[in-house]
């Protein structure tokens, strides 16, 4: 099924920087921290996301993109949320930003300086099911940096819309934020049942719509796009789905091509009129002669 990737009909090429702005450090701070796994946490881990937790409260000195940087654990994910957070609300739902590997939250979080926040390190196994809690008590020492940046990755594109083509579809899209760096590319990713697969569209585009192709007519298809600058890629977008069909391609081929002729009964109408009228200038001029 998994198609190869197209430019956009009616988008401009793009041209590329020849010396693309980078992000450079601007704040570290190290920190420490201890989550202990709660057997009976996990059993609520459809209510507070985790069944372990620790968390300290950072302060940024100054304005910045911040993330998760050197992170030590495998077992846990590092999270970003506001001090007040709500403890009846899974904690991934309320991140302001996660681990880069997090899918469906931002990796980064613009924060102001004095902005009051809780960094986190949190268990992630278990997850909606008790027996696959770990022990009681289990305890893991992590260390990360929460690092700075003055710019950062673009945020990911929005309101994702799809028009079903033979083989492929449109994709229109808004732009997110390019967070201090141009938007360079977009990178399209297709699920193949499991995870999305993504590929960079060659050569580059930076204008909606974009055209993917290689799909089976149909077949429904998944789609998400991330948005590329000088400093990585965005986090997904949200999923849009279509189902490519030779039918409704041929359809929008025609109906966006195709000028409207008109039908002999309105040839025969306008010659009549036409003659009407020429036979009665004839017959005025005549008439003043």
């Amino acid at each position: 099924m998994r198609g190869i990737l197209q430019t956009v009909v009616c988008s401009g090429a793009l041209s590329m920087w020849a010396a693309a702005a980078s992000a450079a450090e601007v704040s570290s701070t190290a920190l420490t921290l201890d989550p202990t796994y709660d057997a009976g946490g996990c059993a609520l881990v459809s209510g507070n996301g985790y069944g372990g937790t620790d968390r300290q409260l950072f302060i940024p000195t100054v304005d910045a993109y911040y993330t998760v940087k050197d992170y030590s654990s495998n077992a846990t994910q590092a999270l970003i949320t506001a001090e007040a957070f709500d403890p009846n609300q899974r904690l991934l739902d309320q991140a302001l930003a996660g681990s880069s590997g997090s899918v469906a939250m931002p990796s980064t979080t613009y924060l102001t300086a004095g902005t009051r926040v809780l960094i986190w390190a949190v268990y992630t196994g278990g997850y909606g099911a008790i027996a696959a809690c770990q022990a009681d008590g289990a305890t893991e020492t992590v260390t990360m940096r929460v690092v700075g940046e003055d710019i950062s990755v673009p945020s990911a594109p929005t309101a994702l819309t799809a028009t079903a083509l033979s083989g492929g579809a449109y994709i229109f899209f808004t732009p997110g934020a390019a967070n201090g760096s141009a938007i360079t590319n977009y990178q399209v990713g297709t699920f193949d049942g499991f995870l999305y697969n993504y590929v960079a569209l060659a050569p580059a585009d930076i204008s909606s719509p974009i055209v993917v192709t290689g799909f089976t007519n149909g077949v429904p298809a998944r789609v998400r796009l991330k948005a590329v600058n000088a400093n990585g890629a965005s986090t997904d977008s949200a999923e849009v789905t279509f189902t490519p069909t030779a039918a409704a391609a041929s359809a929008a081929v025609v109906a966006a091509s195709a000028r409207p002729v008109p039908t002999l009964p309105e040839y025969l109408l306008w010659l009549t009129v036409l003659l009407v009228a020429a036979v009665g200038f004839r017959r005025n001029n005549n008439g003043f002669t």
